[in-house]
């Protein structure tokens, strides 16, 4: 595991903006995540979300303002980058069905899509025996042997968080990982997610959703966006608010229930908001 201050933030966003031919992606953006804090970036589809993960994370330079991760501005990103877990949807699209959930796993630490094995490079009996031992921390032994083709979506979304486990993450992002699931998959997913964040050896956690109900008890702060812009970040039963969901999707909530920890909008009937049809 990485060592570092825990003083430090871990990334300090900056009047943080970001232009892609000609169009305004973010603009203005401050957002501090200080380490052992689990945040959910909330907005609707378009708002900016994945680009100020990407933003943040070094992937993607901004075009404005400036980012801070570990207390510097650093310009070498390859340490910075191994140090966070990145899951999405779109990463279990390229896992070799045949490879195992053990398999799956084993390749976080070589930064491998799929388990290759070469004469001199490829992993160790110790490599597996850490995945092993990753799968049973993570309450996910029982998917050691299964080929990751027949998992269901929320199984190989918990295949993929081992995985990112394996570098040792300071932070690990998850990218809508509920993206496609049917909702019987998505309540044991979610379950499981809050069981982990909850423990005590896991490393801050973003989770970007546009659905206020996967905003789970043990992630604790939001950042809300609204085209491109902050509209709202804190702890989140202060931002999450239903004049704060009816303002940012630009629609109308019959009212917002909490059960079991969580919010769930209750949506009323398409109205005009603000004079506008929802968009």
């Amino acid at each position: 595991m990485h060592e570092t201050n825990s003083t430090i933030d871990l990334i300090s966003c900056q009047h943080v903006g970001y232009r892609q031919q000609g169009v305004e992606i973010l603009n203005d953006v401050d957002w501090r995540v200080a380490r052992g804090e689990h945040w959910v970036v909330l907005g609707p589809n378009g708002c900016g979300k994945t680009t100020l993960l990407r933003v943040a994370s070094g992937y993607t330079w901004p075009t404005s303002g400036r980012v801070l991760r570990l207390g510097k501005e650093l310009v070498d990103l390859g340490e910075l980058r191994r140090s966070i877990g990145w899951v999405s949807f779109e990463l279990a699209g390229r896992i070799p069905p045949e490879d195992t959930g053990l398999e799956t796993v084993v390749t976080g630490r070589l930064a491998m899509i799929g388990l290759k094995r070469f004469l001199f490079v490829g992993p160790t009996d110790a490599d597996f025996v850490d995945a092993t031992a990753m799968l049973a921390r993570l309450g996910c032994e029982s998917l050691a042997d299964k080929p990751f083709g027949v998992l269901s979506q929320g199984e190989r979304q918990q295949v993929l968080v081992a995985r990112a486990r394996m570098a040792g993450p300071l932070l690990l992002v998850l990218d809508e990982p509920c993206a496609g699931m049917d909702p019987g998959v998505r309540e044991r997913f979610l379950a499981w997610l809050n069981e982990y964040v909850t423990g005590p050896d896991s490393p801050t956690v973003i989770l970007v959703t546009h659905h206020v109900e996967e905003i789970m008890p043990g992630i604790e702060k939001t950042l809300m966006l609204r085209a491109g812009r902050v509209y709202r970040a804190g702890a989140t039963h202060e931002v999450v608010t239903r004049e704060a969901i009816e303002e940012v999707y630009n629609t109308h909530l019959a009212r917002m229930e909490r059960s079991g920890g969580r919010l769930w909008p209750i949506w009323g009937a398409s109205s005009p908001v603000n004079g506008q049809l929802p968009r």
